[in-house]
């Protein structure tokens, strides 16, 4: 694995002089949501990922790393399909204590919902802005449910309009919704079922020195036999193999 950890190391100087990566976190709301280290982990996964298959985001937010791996996607003249979901619901730094709060934290005149439908509303924006070309197929949905719908091939309609069988093979999943243990390993088990061989998945907040559950489930992954770890940048990064 030594040489496809020094082409990331490689790709990194790369991304360092492109000047759209460095003004799309201007651009896009959730600058400071984007670990500088996945920057080359996703290039590197798109780069080398199988040609067939789709690309999944689980966690959108406001679309930085949506547009990022359209952005990326072009560049490598990779076509697959996108698809990502988020349930776009706002968490409190202290919803473990009080989960019936209605306003964000520090705001009582601003609303929690009317926050999801900014954050919502920013996502779309950006993303027809940046990848109106390139459009995902984006859904409003918690991943469990779009996972159920994926694993069912049913068709729905996109956020932006477009309607869309789900299902099928996956080559790269950025997994960053719900940093619960259950909920990512959900995700984790949902798109290991659809990983193809070859393959690739990154999570995020799987840095170590977290207490997240998507740094607790690194090393049940690390046991598990179809999976080989690429790289930690901090976040982990799996790829797929026969076992």
């Amino acid at each position: 694995m030594l040489h496809k950890l020094l082409s990331i190391i490689k790709l990194k100087k790369q991304i360092n002089s492109d000047n759209f990566i460095k003004r799309i976190r201007s651009l896009v709301i959730g600058e400071g949501m984007l670990q500088d280290g996945n920057i080359p982990l996703i290039e590197f996964a798109i780069k080398n990922m199988p040609n067939y298959g789709s690309v999944i985001e689980i966690g959108s937010y406001g679309g930085l790393s949506t547009n990022l791996i359209i952005y990326l996607m072009q560049k490598h003249k990779k076509n697959n399909p996108v698809f990502n979901c988020d349930a776009w619901i706002y968490e409190g730094f202290d919803d473990q204590i009080n989960k019936n709060i209605l306003h964000i934290d520090g705001r009582e005149d601003v609303l929690r919902e009317d926050y999801s439908i900014y954050m919502k509303n920013a996502f779309i924006n950006a993303t027809k802005f940046l990848s109106l070309n390139n459009l995902p197929h984006s859904f409003h949905l918690k991943s469990d449910v779009f996972f159920s719908k994926w694993n069912k091939q049913e068709t729905e309609t996109d956020l932006f309009g477009s309607e869309i069988k789900l299902g099928g093979e996956i080559n790269f999943a950025y997994i960053d919704g719900g940093h619960s243990y259950d909920v990512v390993l959900n995700d984790f088990e949902n798109v290991a079922n659809h990983l193809v061989i070859d393959g690739y998945m990154l999570i995020d907040d799987s840095a170590p020195h977290l207490n997240f559950g998507s740094a607790k489930i690194i090393g049940k992954i690390k046991k598990d036999n179809r999976f080989v770890l690429v790289a930690k940048k901090p976040n982990h990064m799996f790829i797929k193999k026969k076992h």
